[in-house]
């Protein structure tokens, strides 16, 4: 399968698209045809070796894919690493169903970048009704989900 692969760390001249053997899934853990990737902060700390754990090589990045089960349940989940890649191995606990609503592109949208605005405007803020928070920054994908409107999580008036 194709994948994108770092074999050293440092900036966007490391990723390199190359073939690499299929992922095999174990115990608890589903196979993925990746139909969408999320790209993230997080991607390029990992690929600079910057990143709160440390990665090991050769690595595929990819924290988070959207994509058909063999058994053909769409589902979104998160993946570690190992996302930029045509199948990726994710661990049953963290994938999701996608509603039929819901398109590729919005579904990994809301894994890290929507679960992390849900978050702090939901567990952090205690805004009530005709009330209005300031997002600073809200041209990244956390801060654009945080200040849409009308906003998702803002109170019920």
């Amino acid at each position: 399968m194709r994948a994108v692969q770092i074999t050293e760390f440092g900036g966007p001249e490391v990723l390199t698209v190359t073939d690499v053997p299929d992922p095999v899934p174990g115990d608890g853990q589903v196979l993925v045809q990746v139909s969408r990737a999320g790209v993230n902060y997080a991607d390029t700390h990992q690929v600079e070796d910057s990143y709160i754990a440390a990665a090991q090589l050769p690595l595929i990045p990819g924290g988070e894919v959207v994509g058909t089960t063999p058994d053909g349940r769409r589902i979104a989940a998160m993946t570690g690493h190992g996302g930029y890649a045509e199948l990726a191995v994710v661990n049953e606990a963290t994938a999701f169903e996608v509603p039929d609503g819901v398109d590729d592109v919005s579904a990994v949208a809301l894994l890290v970048q929507g679960m992390t605005a849900w978050f702090l405007l939901k567990k952090t803020t205690h805004f009530e009704p005709g009330e209005s928070v300031v997002v600073h920054a809200a041209a990244g994908g956390v801060g654009s989900l945080a200040s849409s409107s009308p906003s998702p999580w803002a109170p019920a008036a």
